[in-house]
Parts: structure tokens; C-alpha cells; sequence
């Protein structure tokens, strides 16, 4: 069994302008000289029908899709699109925009519908981890039980972002318990070297989502070998990156058969209850 924990989807109609936007956003920004669909190749168009076909082409039974608001007139919108995707492969979870007024009561009614966590981008929706916004939002959400997956680190689109740095993780840890909270891309994109120094064997559950590609073997080795098996979770970040891959760079980490396991499938079903 595979559970990808870490995945995007968009409505049919926008899907692929939103995702060719941010890709000739990405190639202008850096300075790359090659066409943008060489420059960030995509595993699916970003629709649920073609998510689907690529889940099983790639042997995956479960995905959760995360969706993230950049402004409080797109959360309703985004919040009724991924419940109509629920079904028994796909686990939408939830989007809230941090400073919108109602978010107390968003949150509380995306746990009345059955979402199982939410998504939280701290650059793109520039709010800081460990600030008021942040700690009261992870606060309410742990007394919920709602997971809550953060894009940990910088981004490509904001490369010198420190809204949700490993340091600001480890202030958040001495506010909530944080083992409701998934750091993405293995704890903190761009920020490994802080990962290993300040979040290694925290509550914190890290994903595995579009690492591989820019990070050392022996590096991402070592963060899932000493953070532990027990906390990391299989996330490729598709359509970024094809889970295969995904797969491939975790296999050759040269885990036990039962910590695969626990990473490919069995830590997701045991946070998602």
C-alpha cells in the first residue's frame, strides 16, 4: 500500500493556466534560460482525472490533496471544490487564510465536515510559523484534531523566505505539542543543514515531497534515518514530482522492509486515524 500525502489538484477550468503561470513565474525569477515546461516538468495537468490515472499508473492507493489560500475571498471556493473530490482514494484537506477574520469558525467547520487537516503555505500566504497568527491557528487545530501540513522553508518563488524556518518550528514546539503538524519537504526546503540542528527527532512528522531532487543522498538519507522512520511520511509533491521518483530516491536509503512500511503507508494511517 502507498499513501501520497503530499499532492495538488485544481478545478478542470484553471488547472493548467494556474500551473503554466507559475512556471514562467519560476523561469523568469531564476534566470532560466530553457522553456519553462523543460525548466519544471509536470507528472499530471494538475485535474483529478488525470491525478488519478497517474496514482495508478504509480501504484498509489491513497492521495491527499492540499490546497492553499492566497486571500480570504478564495477559501469558501477552494474549501467546496476539494470536498466535492472526496472519495475512498482521494482525502481532501482544507484551506484558511490566515488573517481572514472568521478563521476560528473555519476551522471549526471544516472539522464539523470531516476534514481530516488542513494546508498552510507560510510564504505564499506570508504570515510567520511562530507568530500570533500562526501559534493561535495551530493552537485551535491541535484542540481540533486536525493535522496541519506546513510548507516548511523557502521556495523557489521566495528563496530568501523565513516565515516558517526550522528555528521558528523549534518556537513553535514550545507552544503546542506538534505531533498533529507535518513539516513538508523534510522538515525545511533549502533549510537542511537547520533541520538537522534544531527539528531532528521532535514531535514533528516530515514529508518526503520534491526533496530528492535538490538535496544530497547522504543528507536526505540521514534526516529520515535520525529524525526516525516512525515521523517520516511519503509525499511526492505532484504534480512537481512524479511519485516514482519519489520512490526511487527513498528506496535507496536502504530501509528495513517494516520502516518502508511505516513511511510508505502505515505513519499516514495511524495521523489520519
Amino acid at each position: 500500500m502507498i499513501i501520497d500525502f503530499h499532492t495538488h489538484i485544481f478545478p478542470d477550468k484553471i488547472a493548467m493556466p494556474a500551473l503554466n503561470t507559475m512556471r514562467k513565474r519560476l523561469v523568469k525569477m531564476n534566470h532560466i534560460e530553457v522553456p519553462f515546461y523543460e525548466a519544471y516538468p509536470l507528472c499530471t495537468d494538475g485535474t483529478l482525472e488525470c491525478h488519478k490515472q497517474m496514482m495508478k499508473r504509480n501504484h498509489i492507493d491513497i492521495s491527499v490533496t492540499l490546497p492553499v489560500a492566497t486571500n480570504e475571498g478564495q477559501t469558501d471556493s477552494i474549501n467546496r471544490f476539494a470536498e466535492s473530490t472526496k472519495s475512498d482514494d482521494i482525502i481532501p484537506f482544507g484551506a484558511l487564510y490566515p488573517y481572514q477574520k472568521n478563521w476560528e469558525y473555519v476551522l471549526c467547520d471544516l472539522a464539523e465536515r470531516g476534514f481530516k487537516g488542513i494546508k498552510f503555505h507560510p510564504e505564499f500566504q506570508q504570515f510567520y510559523i511562530d507568530g500570533k497568527e500562526g501559534l493561535a491557528i495551530l493552537k485551535k487545530s491541535e484542540k481540533l484534531g486536525l493535522i496541519v501540513v506546513l510548507h516548511a522553508g523557502t521556495d523557489p518563488e521566495y528563496p530568501d523566505g523565513d516565515h516558517c524556518t526550522p528555528i521558528r518550528l523549534k518556537h513553535v514546539l514550545e507552544e503546542v505539542k506538534g505531533d498533529n503538524i507535518v513539516a513538508a519537504h523534510l522538515g525545511g526546503m533549502d533549510c537542511f543543514d537547520d533541520v538537522e540542528k534544531y527539528l531532528i527527532d521532535s514531535p514533528l512528522y516530515f514529508d518526503t515531497s520534491y526533496v530528492s531532487k535538490i538535496l544530497s543522498p547522504e543528507q536526505y538519507a540521514r534526516i529520515i534515518i535520525n529524525h526516525g522512520p516512525d515521523k517520516i511520511i511519503f509525499g511526492s509533491d505532484s504534480p512537481w514530482q512524479d511519485p516514482a521518483e519519489t520512490l526511487g530516491a527513498l528506496e535507496g536509503v536502504g530501509l528495513s522492509d517494516e520502516d518502508m512500511e511505516k513511511i510508505l503507508y502505515k505513519n499516514a494511517l495511524k495521523l489520519l486515524n
